[in-house]
């Protein structure tokens, strides 16, 4: 009787034990789960185009526009974080159809080109033109000044060509700066390039050594926006009221002229 009561009591602790067991598992593991996780973001960007993203050395961090205004955007569409997707250039759209990223942004234009491959939202940036930049202090206001004259460009930009309509002594650089560093250091005679990049150098580093020329005639204005996968109208739609609403907030316009002043150009 005392063997039969020891198995007893035995197999009662036993199943005590185990339904306790599964219910903290059932009850604490997917919280905790969710808590970890979070709702994230998932976007993709190449982290080479100053002023929009790129590396910043001094602190160790991917910084630029697009990061903070992709910031914003999360915080404002109730994402707990912002998942940067380095991701080269000519990869960033073919990443969203295969589901990599939720979204990119890449300062690129929206034309009606690009919009077979992707959907884009409302601009974030409008008015976006070529301009000619130069040293302090040139007083001419035309374009035509560059005629047969050393002209720095990025190399792979739209800027070649069109300083190649210009002079035959055009200086195909690694990124907008070196162009830049090349007009201060008077080994060219201007730089090409768009008005926001322009703005980003003489606001932030150059401002008494550089002025914006001229706009390049016959440039047209254009707009860029952040692309989402084809169909992806859900995504479309929150990342365009995110933008509705962010865009009008103060912290929009203190990012905007942190890194492109108070003037456009």
């Amino acid at each position: 009787m005392k063997r039969m009561m020891s198995v007893v009591l035995s197999i009662v602790c036993l199943l005590a034990i185990t339904g306790f067991v599964g219910r903290s598992d059932k009850a604490d593991v997917p919280l905790r789960q969710e808590t970890m996780a979070g709702k994230v973001l998932r976007v993709g960007a190449a982290f080479d185009a100053p002023p929009f993203a790129y590396y910043q050395k001094a602190s160790d961090t991917h910084i630029g526009f697009d990061v903070e205004l992709m910031q914003g955007l999360g915080r404002e569409m109730g994402y707990d974080k912002v998942e940067f997707v380095h991701t080269d250039y000519n990869d960033l759209l073919p990443s969203l159809q295969e589901g990599k990223v939720d979204a990119v942004i890449s300062s690129r234009t929206v034309t009606d080109e690009q919009r077979k491959a992707a959907d884009f939202t409302e601009p974030y940036l409008e008015g976006v033109k070529t301009v000619v930049l130069a040293p302090s202090g040139t007083e001419s206001r035309s374009a035509d000044v560059m005629r047969d004259k050393r002209i720095a460009v990025q190399a792979g930009s739209i800027h070649v060509n069109q300083a190649k309509q210009y002079s035959e002594a055009v200086i195909e650089c690694g990124s907008a700066e070196e162009a830049v560093k090349l007009v201060l250091d008077k080994k060219a005679d201007f730089a090409v390039m768009d008005n926001y990049t322009a703005r980003f150098y003489m606001t932030n580093f150059y401002n008494d050594k550089l002025t914006v020329l001229a706009d390049l005639p016959g440039d047209t204005e254009n707009n860029i926006g952040i692309s989402v996968a084809k169909g992806n109208k859900e995504m479309l739609d929150k990342l365009n009221a995110a933008l509705q609403n962010y865009c009008d907030t103060a912290a929009y316009y203190q990012i905007k002229r942190s890194y492109f002043g108070r003037l456009e150009v």
